[in-house]
């Protein structure tokens, strides 16, 4: 049995695309059925569901922050993952290659494979992709859910134009061995990928650690210069960037700030974030290494 998971109101032409997703499966001769969300929390409890009844694959239609929420219901269950992007970054897809097409998704289902990621953890909740503090963090808190589904990416943008204005507070990160790290912004990434970027050229999803990506330059043009090299893939190599791997770091704030995973907003700092030995079975292309 196959569940799907969607938001039915998560932007322009969901309700064509389940509908799309539901005549393919129908025409393949695939048992599933399908759970719509309602508000937040929605897609891990129905995630949670389907592994304890025992479905072989929840399927999720939607963006980082729905796969997220499936990934949470479906950390350490012998269940898998399948995802046709749907929403407004959709970094996931492009970190494991998924197809531009729903046909594609859907071919992946026999044609692809499925892979184990251990989840990191940011205090009580994992992620799959990334989690950031500061600045980055920040943005995603004052996102509205009506701006990405009209702007797209650029909400992200003008949410950034108009926070980069505000104080920016200065973080400290504490690695292992009480070693403390200033900084203005922090990117820990399982993945290679950060929006549109690659921002962690050794990151690895199967792998067992996650990179910290600080910005250690502090102040607002610190802040700007770091996003205009990381768009032009400079940033790696920018003596005020910090790029090391860790399994465990803790994150505080001189003054009050955020933290975000996914693309979700998570909460304020402190925050631990730590990887686990906890997996999740995902379907990728076969072509994914």
């Amino acid at each position: 049995m196959l569940r799907v998971i969607y938001n039915p109101v998560s932007g322009p032409k969901i309700v064509s695309k389940i509908d799309r997703i539901h005549a393919l499966l129908s025409a393949r001769g695939i048992r599933f059925e399908s759970a719509e969300t309602s508000g937040p929390g929605d897609a891990a409890m129905l995630a949670r569901e389907a592994a304890y009844a025992g479905a072989e694959t929840v399927m999720v239609v939607g963006g980082d922050g729905t796969v997220n929420e499936a990934a949470n219901g479906l950390a350490g269950s012998r269940t898998r993952l399948a995802v046709v992007p749907h929403g407004t970054g959709n970094v996931f897809a492009r970190e494991v290659g998924l197809p531009e097409t729903v046909e594609g998704c859907l071919d992946l289902l026999e044609s692809g494979k499925t892979i184990d990621i251990p989840l990191a953890r940011a205090d009580s909740r994992y992620f799959v992709l990334l989690a950031s503090a500061g600045f980055d963090a920040e943005v995603v808190e004052r996102m509205s859910h009506r701006g990405k589904n009209v702007l797209g990416i650029g909400a992200y943008v003008l949410a950034g134009m108009r926070h980069l204005l505000r104080s920016q507070p200065t973080l400290w990160i504490e690695f292992p061995g009480r070693e403390r790290i200033e900084a203005q912004a922090v990117i820990l990434c399982r993945g290679k990928k950060y929006g549109l970027v690659t921002m962690a050229p050794s990151g690895n999803l199967e792998g067992d650690a996650f990179q910290v990506v600080a910005l250690l330059k502090t102040g607002r043009p610190a802040i700007l210069f770091f996003a205009l090299d990381a768009l032009r893939g400079k940033h790696a190599s920018s003596p005020h960037v910090l790029i090391r791997e860790a399994r465990s770091v803790l994150v505080r704030s001189s003054i009050p700030s955020a933290a975000q995973v996914d693309g979700d907003y998570l909460g304020p700092l402190p925050v631990r974030f730590e990887m686990t030995d906890v997996a999740l079975r995902v379907v990728v292309p076969r072509e994914y290494c």
